[in-house]
């Protein structure tokens, strides 16, 4: 009768017939979530507390009261200690950049950095042993497998509700529903490490007496440590890319400034921001990767870990793709500093002693050079008189000078006293890529255009003397380039390398644009207030003091008028405008030059390996000396300059034109070492040498 009822009311063919037989699901689980809120609020306490107690002390408590500067040492040698000292810089560099961006935006870096801390910690703590369990018996990895499956298949959106509902908006509510997209990897490969170990190595630990304990700890868990670290690794990455949900659920960080800039449609929020998620996220990732995978891209690797989230077995290396085989090797013999590499490399670190005394003599007199532009008080400072590390002398000009300087000794030093031995760029490519840089910096400060307005700063001497050391030590770092014995780890191709070429012709055509885009955008209200609008204001003025009743509305209408004044009518300065330093023109006179020698780098008008290499430095020289450039200009005016007045994009495209070269130069000088001399070589010498001396004197008639 009912089907009857059915079929008479509405055919089976009518969509609408399903809304009879609707099956209330939702229902049910609306029924079970106030169930459950309203019974087991003990136990949804418990679960809350481990994830509120590791929030407010990680993260509330320490990384955002504790100052900045702490917390980047504190990176570094966290870094340092787990990986090695390189990374630790390069953390430490990326943290400072973050910092840079100001003080809201470190905020949310160090919550960042903490909430994903959290979230992997707990990760950890339940991940390991779950995977181990899962490990050792089939019967726990039967039960496991198909709850991991299905964290893994269902959509964050799906279940973010029910926590909501349970713990609120914010930040434990977020970190679960982290926790629940990226444990999975970490289960998976903890049993397959475990799983993968050799049986009869097991078995054998066993025969000798150990306990199930000893053999999960000496033996397994060693053995499978590859597999748990990928399995970090990959948890790190998706809780990473988990973060932009993270900020819809109400959890500080950078993804709420994202999530906020998206909503607000703010360019200049969403890329600083961005910026520092980019710089956080590259740093977690380097400092949990494995040795032998430092070159994987980022972006790469959050790809690969979505795509293989339910397989991320695959991301561990082949079986046979790792030699047990332990292979002698002899100690390293470096080719010495040859008689000819002497005068080069003292004619060198004489330029870089130069370059660096000339640091600390008088740049400018009576005003201040580029800090003129962006403060009104360095216009005027008749009678006085400042050395390059000053901020009214060279500022940042002086300063990274004076680095590249130390670097350039420390590169002819460390060479004499132990050659092929010291650290990788402290050698003869380094000092010209040094030389060459602080050059082109010192060459910029001399030939840029002061502030129209400003008194005559002058040229002091030590600009001159910064100038005249940096050709000596370019000249004896190339002329030390030529004679340094180095070779390649592996032989070079001989094609020529056309697409260095066209990669060098794209940073110059960066360089082109950034020299005709804005270098400084100034909106300082004497600068964008015009006639008309200053009568307008005059105007407004006289009504306030007529009209003592109506200040208020008045004083309203003022305000609106200089920010509509500010947003509309900042002067924009380029790279070429006399109005500016014309830092632009220099700067792309500098990259022509290095799309020159990128021709004698990529074998256009030769291709011995040895060209390559020489040419290749004198290129990275030439773009470190422009990314040097820009990067001075953009840091003296965030260390001097009013609010009002910031550096361009103009500056970034040329800071980022420089860093293309220097890229386009690494393949082939991460090629080229101090070259080693071996023990066969030296035996054969001296066998060669004595059985000529034991060979009877040829008689001649």
């Amino acid at each position: 009768m009912m089907f009857a009822q059915v079929a008479t009311d509405k055919s089976l063919l009518d969509n609408t017939v399903l809304d009879q037989w609707e099956i209330p699901f939702g229902e049910w689980m609306d029924q079970t979530v106030d169930w459950i809120a309203v019974n087991m609020s003990t136990v949804l306490s418990w679960i809350e507390e481990p994830f509120e107690l590791l929030i407010g002390a990680l993260v509330r408590d320490f990384l955002a009261q504790v100052p900045w500067l702490w917390v980047v040492l504190g990176m570094f040698l966290l870094a340092s200690l787990i990986r090695n000292i390189r990374v630790g810089f390069f953390v430490a560099g990326a943290l400072t950049i973050c910092g840079l961006l100001g003080n809201a935006y470190w905020i949310e870096t160090a919550r960042t950095i903490g909430f994903i801390a959290v979230a992997v910690i707990l990760c950890v703590i339940i991940g390991i042993p779950v995977g181990i369990l899962s490990g050792r018996f089939d019967s726990v990895w039967q039960v496991v497998r198909p709850v991991l499956d299905a964290m893994q298949v269902v959509h964050s959106f799906v279940y973010m509700l029910p926590f909501i509902f349970f713990w609120g908006i914010g930040e434990v509510s977020a970190t679960m529903v982290t926790m629940i997209f990226a444990l999975p990897p970490l289960i998976r490969l903890t049993n397959l490490g475990i799983r993968q170990v050799p049986g009869d190595v097991v078995e054998a630990s066993r025969a000798y007496g150990a306990s199930e304990l000893k053999v999960l700890v000496d033996v397994q868990l060693p053995l499978a440590r590859p597999a748990i670290m990928t399995g970090i690794n990959q948890t790190l990455l998706l809780a990473i890319s988990m973060l932009g949900i993270a900020a819809i659920m109400g959890a500080g960080g950078l993804g709420r400034l994202l999530f906020r800039a998206l909503s607000n449609q703010d360019v200049a929020l969403a890329a600083s921001a961005g910026l520092a998620f980019f710089l956080v996220a590259v740093v977690l990732d380097r400092m949990s990767q494995k040795e032998d995978s430092d070159g994987g891209n980022l972006f790469r690797r959050i790809h690969q870990a979505w795509v293989h989230r339910t397989d991320p077995e695959s991301l561990l290396p082949e079986a046979d793709e790792v030699s047990a085989v332990t292979v002698y090797k002899q100690a390293d013999q470096y080719a010495p500093i040859a008689r000819a590499e002497r005068a080069p490399m003292a004619m060198t670190l004489a330029g870089a002693v130069a370059v660096a005394v000339a640091v600390f003599l008088p740049w400018t007199s009576d005003a201040g050079k580029f800090s003129a532009y962006g403060r009104r008080e360095d216009q005027d400072l008749e009678g006085m008189v400042f050395n390059g590390l000053d901020l009214s002398g060279g500022s940042w000009f002086g300063i990274i000078i004076l680095l590249f300087a130390i670097f350039v000794a420390a590169a002819v030093v460390s060479a004499w006293r132990s050659p092929g031995e010291g650290p990788r760029w402290l050698t003869s490519d380094g000092a010209v890529i040094g030389s060459i840089a602080m050059t082109l910096v010192a060459l910029s400060h001399l030939l840029a255009s002061p502030w129209r307005l400003a008194l005559d700063p002058g040229t002091g001497i030590g600009v001159i003397v910064a100038v005249a050391g940096g050709v000596l030590a370019t000249v004896g770092s190339i002329m030390w380039l030529r004679v340094a014995d180095h070779a390649p780890l592996h032989p070079l191709s001989l094609d020529v390398a056309w697409g260095r070429v066209i990669g060098t012709g794209i940073a110059v055509v960066v360089l082109v644009i950034g020299m005709f885009s804005g270098w400084s955008f100034d909106s300082r209200q004497d600068v964008v207030i015009s006639p008309e609008l200053q009568t307008e204001i005059d105007a407004l003025q006289q009504e306030a003091r007529d009209n003592p009743t109506d200040a208020g509305p008045i004083a309203a209408r003022l305000s609106a008028l200089m920010a509509q004044a500010q947003a509309q009518g900042a002067v924009v300065t380029d790279g070429i405008s006399e109005e500016g330093p014309r830092l632009g023109v220099w700067t792309t006179l500098a990259g022509l030059l290095g799309l020159v020698a990128t021709l004698f780098a990529a074998g256009v008008f030769g291709r011995d390996e040895q060209n390559q290499w020489r040419w290749s430095a004198i290129v990275a020289g030439i773009g470190a000396g422009i990314a040097a450039i820009s990067l001075a200009w953009i840091i003296t005016h965030v260390r001097s300059a009013n609010p009002n007045y910031v550096s361009g994009i103009g500056a970034f495209l040329t800071m980022m034109g420089g860093t293309f070269l220097i890229a386009s130069t690494t393949h082939v000088l991460g090629e080229f070492r101090r070259s080693k001399i071996y023990d066969d070589d030296v035996a054969a010498d001296v066998l060669e040498v004595t059985t000529a001396q034991k060979e009877p004197a040829e008689i001649t008639v």
